[in-house]
């Protein structure tokens, strides 16, 4: 197969949908499939791209306006020198470059992957669009139903493929991990961890979790919260945290190229999200053996097991989150057996091969229907 990632992420910017690429297409490119990556030229994207197998072609083209002629053209020609089967965008700007360009030059099938619900309810999104792709890919089934809800892409031409991600690159044993991330930020070495990571936005409920934070520590004092991240309401969290007087509960580590450590370290994870289309980070603590405390939203408990793998709860709860935190702590046994049950889980269903298998399937099906 002859496939091309689209993406016009701006230059500084690296998030989920690039992260799912950089783990996709190498694994494509490596089974024997010719794999072009187009993206902004000096972008952190094509940036972090370079550092992957010389098999993955790299282009960098500049993108602007949802309909420059220019940028069409040029995708265009990329499409037939590459004889392209299969473009896969995102952003709702690739689906327009990308599908008029696949359009102009009759060639390639263009899937739509999205990672979170970016439908419109305008003109140009409703007649548009289903004109310009022939399928959508999406990592849950509940961001499906968000998705046909729009009223204008058929659920006939949506797929779940549920995210997967590789072995956890960290190669100590979980008590030297432990040992090595209290003395990286001065953390008691008595003391229990819980991770927490993504950005700090209402969307993923971190206040709700500082909320809860003064019951927990009243009953167990050697407490500490460990937030990965960053965003525009991390000074509102660290307000709300002083008015408790809980600094000392809690370390802000900021936003980690690399925060294997950190996971592999920690005690336990919470996920005190509102919403989520997937719910990467909670499949990051299951990879890494945690115990999980998580909101019952979006598509995580699609892979999460309530009772099993997590303690799932109603989300926007401090008292909830606080009982099943308890809960935990109470019974280390209970942790012990959650978090092998979640990380056998992951291994078994949402591994990185596990996720390039079903795509490989989906995208050797689909060319094949064209016949």
């Amino acid at each position: 197969m002859n496939l091309l990632f689209l993406d016009s992420i701006d230059v500084k910017t690296f998030g989920g949908y690039q992260n799912w690429i950089s783990l996709l297409a190498p694994e494509l490119a490596g089974r024997g499939h010719r794999v072009t990556v187009v993206g902004r030229p000096n972008s952190e994207f094509i940036r972090r791209f370079t550092r992957q197998p010389a098999y993955v072609n790299i282009v960098e083209l500049a993108i602007s306006g949802d309909f420059n002629p220019l940028t069409i053209s040029k995708l265009a020609g990329q499409f037939k020198k590459e004889n392209i089967d299969i473009i896969i965008c995102d952003f709702n700007k690739d689906v327009r470059l990308g599908g008029l360009a696949a359009r102009f030059s009759n060639r390639p099938k263009v899937i739509w992957r999205l990672g979170l619900n970016i439908t419109r309810n305008n003109f140009v999104h409703r007649f548009l669009t289903p004109k310009l792709i022939d399928a959508a890919v999406v990592p849950s089934a509940d961001l499906k139903r968000q998705v046909v809800a729009s009223g204008y892409i058929d659920s006939k031409i949506i797929t779940v493929i549920p995210h997967g991600i590789p072995e956890l690159d960290f190669d100590l044993t979980d008590d030297k991990a432990a040992q090595k991330l209290r003395v990286k930020y001065n953390i008691p070495e008595e003391n229990k961890v819980a991770v927490t990571s993504g950005r700090f936005v209402e969307q993923k409920g971190h206040k709700y979790l500082v909320d809860a934070a003064g019951e927990i520590i009243r009953k167990f004092p050697d407490m500490t919260f460990l937030f990965l991240g960053d965003g525009p309401q991390e000074k509102t969290l660290r307000k709300k945290i002083s008015e408790y007087r809980l600094e000392r509960h809690f370390i802000f580590a900021g936003m980690l190229s690399d925060f294997n450590l950190e996971l592999a370290g920690s005690d336990l994870m919470i996920h005190p999200s509102v919403a989520e289309p997937f719910g990467f980070s909670v499949l990051e603590g299951m990879r890494a053996g945690l115990p999980v405390v998580a909101s019952r939203v979006g598509g995580i408990p699609e892979f999460a097991i309530d009772n099993k793998t997590a303690l799932l709860i109603d989300p926007c709860n401090s008292d909830l989150i606080s009982r099943a935190v308890l809960d935990f702590l109470n019974s280390p046994e209970k942790m012990k057996a959650f978090g092998q049950a979640g990380k056998q889980r992951w291994r078994n269903d949402f591994g990185l091969e596990v996720m390039v298998n079903r795509w490989e399937d989906y995208l050797g099906n689909l060319i094949e229907s064209e016949g």
